[in-house]
């Protein structure tokens, strides 16, 4: 014979309708947005477009990881200085790197594909 007490539990808890993964598509609407305003900057500065286009590609992947972390983002931990430390120093190098090497290398790029 059944025990009734069991047989008023539950088992397996309700569901919540809580997915278990985000389905944001901020980093793709981002993508969008920076290759219409390069395309509508296109018919009036081609110049403009031009270093857009080339400080997006640049730029749009460390924005990503700033405001958008990924599930495969490499964790720091948070209670040592070490990491922090390392994390800003890595994201300044990449400003610097980019703002003096990377971008002018991209237009170049752009440029000899496009001329």
């Amino acid at each position: 014979m059944a025990n009734p007490a069991l047989s008023l539990m539950e088992l397996e808890p309700p569901r919540l309708n809580i997915p278990l993964e985000r389905k944001e598509h901020w980093g793709l609407w981002l993508v969008a947005a920076s290759t219409l305003v390069t395309l509508a900057a296109s018919f009036f500065s081609p110049a403009f477009a031009t270093v857009f286009s080339a400080s997006a590609i640049v730029g749009l992947p460390v924005l990503l990881v700033l405001f958008f972390p990924s599930r495969f983002q490499v964790k720091f931990s948070p209670s040592s200085n070490f990491g922090r430390i390392g994390f800003f120093a890595v994201l300044f190098g990449y400003i610097a790197l980019s703002k003096s090497v990377l971008v002018p290398f991209v237009i170049g790029v752009i440029e000899r594909a496009l001329f």
